[in-house]
């Protein structure tokens, strides 16, 4: 009898055995996750896919501005005429594998076209929120450049910027996603001037001859700076002119220069001498967020 019980138990353990070895483990699960492909992907600046913002990789911008529509355009006024400009923004694929990835334009300005081209503007095509976008495929650990086009209509207000939102969307897994800011501005440099009266006599009621007046010409370059790698906007030799006999100046005729005119960049200046009648400031480099202050003296006749 124990020996029959003996042989049942063993039997069944053997039995217990043979089932457990057909039923799923955690093992090979995790064997098969491991062999399917990750996403991961960067989009950002032209040459700097990883690109920080003022926050993350996912606010990274490159920043450019319009230029015939807002010549001789005052300060407040609207731009005169449609203009296009061009962005540059590189696709990094960080994933296990190749990719496809989906480019897009979820966010962008109203009334703005805007068109993608992944064969260095020989074909561009037009993206809209509700669109998929433009599917662009990028190898194992390479890299992808493509265009933005960005047509702004006219009526814009000067001195002001306006975002469009890249977003390129992995297709190996939908969820992975990474954003750039193509940003546009309609003019980056504002430039304010102001006249005081200087009375040397000590009456600051008189304005006759004998005082002086200041001027001062503040500018600076509005456009958004933060983060590395983003690409801002610099103005490069930058020309403040002022002439007395150009309208809406009048203080040619009936003002003399005081030599002593200043600028707080160290802006090169010329016409700063007795007689004079204009002067010009030029700015070498002024970036993004960087101001400075321009100013002369004239002396009542």
């Amino acid at each position: 009898m124990k020996k029959s019980i003996y042989r049942l138990g063993r039997i069944l353990f053997l039995l217990a055995l043979a089932v457990i070895s057909l039923l799923p483990t955690t093992k090979v699960a995790a064997a098969r996750d491991v062999n399917k492909p990750n996403a991961a992907v960067l989009v950002g600046p032209c040459g700097l896919p990883g690109a920080m913002g003022p926050t993350s990789v996912d606010d990274d911008f490159t920043n450019r501005s319009v230029t015939i529509s807002i010549a001789n355009v005052p300060p407040g006024g609207a731009t005169t005429a449609a203009e296009t400009v061009v962005f540059r923004n590189t696709i990094q694929n960080l994933g296990s594998a190749d990719d496809a990835f989906i480019i897009s334009a979820p966010t962008a300005p109203a009334g703005f076209k805007i068109e993608i081209s992944t064969d260095d503007g020989i074909n561009y095509v037009t993206v809209e929120r509700w669109n998929t976008g433009v599917t662009e495929t990028v190898a194992y650990r390479a890299a992808a450049t493509f265009l933005v086009r960005v047509t702004a209509p006219a009526g814009l207000k000067v001195l002001t910027g306006f975002d469009t939102v890249i977003r390129v969307t992995s297709t190996v897994n939908p969820a992975v996603t990474n954003e750039t800011i193509d940003r546009l501005y309609t003019g980056f440099i504002r430039i304010e001037k102001t006249a005081r009266i200087i009375n040397t006599a000590g009456d600051a009621r008189n304005a006759g001859p004998g005082a002086e007046i200041e001027f001062t010409v503040s500018y600076a370059n509005i456009s958004s700076a933060g983060g590395v790698g983003s690409s801002m906007l610099t103005a490069h030799n930058l020309v403040i002119g002022e002439n007395g006999f150009a309208a809406p100046n009048n203080w040619g005729a009936t003002t003399d220069h005081v030599v002593g005119a200043s600028d707080t960049r160290g802006g090169i200046i010329i016409g700063d001498a007795v007689g004079s009648s204009s002067l010009t400031n030029m700015v070498i480099m002024l970036e993004a967020g960087q101001s400075g202050v321009f100013k002369f003296r004239r002396k009542i006749k």
